[in-house]
């Protein structure tokens, strides 16, 4: 609701601004051109910066969510690789974080090579990350 109301907000502005640009661009600009370009920059300014702080407070929200997230899944991810004493397969991941497999081996396949961990192919094919703790 908040992304339309800001659309909107831009819209508006962009329309009043462009007004502005016209009156101000056209050759031996009158008195009236004058007053429509001033008229466009107190009734577009407004509208366009509140629809723009709306967006940028709302992609603040969305990178300290983010953070959350990622602090949330590196201690799930501490957690449980030391209660399994170092080692986790992606499912088991997966299923802890409720990511998606693909996700959970690229998250391990990253802490992997951050932590130089090894890697555990058993018989039946499933690999397993070993991290030293």
């Amino acid at each position: 609701m908040q992304k339309v109301f800001a659309g909107l907000l831009f819209s508006i502005g962009f329309v009043f601004l462009t007004v502005t640009v016209a009156s101000v661009t056209t050759k031996n600009p009158t008195e009236k051109d004058k007053s429509a370009a001033l008229g466009g920059i107190i009734l577009g300014v407004p509208p366009f910066a509140g629809g723009a702080w709306i967006i940028w407070r709302l992609k603040k929200k969305q990178e300290e969510l983010g953070k959350e997230n990622n602090r949330e899944l590196e201690t799930t991810f501490l957690q449980l690789i030391q209660a399994n004493k170092g080692e986790v397969t992606a499912i088991n991941f997966a299923i802890t974080t409720k990511l998606s497999l693909e996700e959970s081996k690229q998250y391990l396949d990253k802490k992997a090579t951050e932590l130089n961990a090894n890697f555990n192919v058993d018989e039946d094919g499933r690999i397993s990350y070993q991290f030293f703790i």
